[in-house]
């Protein structure tokens, strides 16, 4: 089926056109158009089921979050709701997907948008405050959400990844020169911090997006969020997930394939940002133990994201794309220097964390 044939099962009206949206790395994105208008209408979106593996039960997620958020507003009197959430575009059988029998597709209203703003402090603050925001609207949303993928956060799913990779490669004789000690380096920073990683389970399940970073955000002309979006991830889980990892990529003053590993340091500026508008929405909202265990998802997701990318290494590159063979052990390294950095930093954090959420 053509794209326009897929549209024409969602209850939309006048189609024109179909052009396909560049840039997304999970789904395949197409802009819609109607009545021959100069700009797009609406989304339309071919779903990974190969990442996301239950279609339905991610639809459901999104939808339900999408009411309970689109009600919250409608109670404080927004305007515009449209582009302070997303909608989703029913079928002609009232479902939120279609499936051609190959492919699962859904389609939602286009938000109007400016371009994301040139790096800043008060771009980190805004974000911070957009997912502080997005997190206390859904304080208080009433079932738990199932996760879309399993153990996504679960740094002790990890390391067992990262264990059996390091086994099957030693009996299939991988190459694993220039490895050196970061696999030990790596598990020995597990076990020092896992007293204090198994202590997230005191925390209270939140909803949350579990993909925080500013491309998943919408900015008006003024520069301020409209909204977030890319909502495949949103289940149940701690705040430490949107927190710690919007900090893993926004605060490295250098991008994650550098080998260069001087170059990698943990920008506190950006985390003084970022920390200030987050703590600051969420305000009244958290709670004790959120507070004081806030800090360690800083430490957490560089850990996390160095065991992941050298256990990709390990298995001969099958999940990250590569450009050349030890690309993820580059990754790999990159990552632990972050968290060394982290380390280096670390009664910093914890005294600008602590001060900010008042304790």
């Amino acid at each position: 089926m053509s794209t326009i044939d897929i549209v024409k099962q969602f209850k939309v009206k006048d189609i024109a056109k179909v052009k396909p949206l560049r840039g997304g790395l999970i789904n395949n994105t197409y802009l819609v158009y109607v009545n021959k208008l100069d700009t797009p209408q609406y989304i339309l979106q071919r779903i990974n089921n190969y990442v996301f593996k239950d279609v339905q039960r991610l639809q459901n997620n999104i939808s339900k979050v999408t009411r309970h958020l689109r009600k919250k507003l409608e109670a404080q009197g927004e305007t515009d709701i449209s582009q302070k959430v997303l909608t989703l575009i029913p079928t002609l059988n009232g479902k939120t997907y279609y499936s051609d029998g190959n492919s699962y597709w859904r389609m939602m209203l286009y938000i109007p948008h400016a371009d994301q703003p040139q790096m800043s402090h008060d771009l980190y603050y805004k974000g911070g405050v957009a997912i502080g925001h997005f997190e206390r609207m859904l304080a208080d949303f009433p079932t738990k959400l199932k996760p879309t993928i399993l153990h996504f956060h679960d740094i002790d799913f990890r390391i067992r990844e990262m264990n059996n990779a390091l086994t099957n490669a030693i009996i299939n004789n991988h190459d694993l020169n220039g490895m050196g000690d970061l696999y030990e380096d790596l598990f020995m920073s597990y076990k020092y911090f896992k007293p204090n990683f198994d202590r997230f389970k005191e925390m209270p399940l939140r909803v949350c997006h579990f993909d925080t970073k500013l491309s998943n955000m919408l900015f008006d002309d003024n520069g301020n969020v409209l909204c977030l979006i890319d909502l495949d991830t949103v289940m149940s889980g701690y705040i430490t997930s949107d927190y710690g990892d919007f900090l893993r990529t926004a605060a490295n003053t250098t991008h994650e394939n550098d080998r260069a590993y001087s170059h990698v340091n943990f920008d506190m500026n950006v985390f003084k940002s970022f920390t200030q508008g987050y703590l600051q929405e969420m305000k009244g909202t958290l709670t004790l133990v959120e507070k004081e265990l806030l800090p360690y998802s800083v430490l957490l997701f560089p850990l996390m994201q160095s065991v992941r990318f050298l256990t990709d290494f390990m298995n001969g590159n099958i999940y990250y794309h590569v450009g050349y063979k030890k690309q993820n052990l580059v990754r790999a390294k990159n990552q632990y220097a972050l968290l060394e950095s982290v380390a280096r930093n670390w009664e910093e954090i914890c005294d600008f964390t602590y001060k900010m959420a008042a304790l």
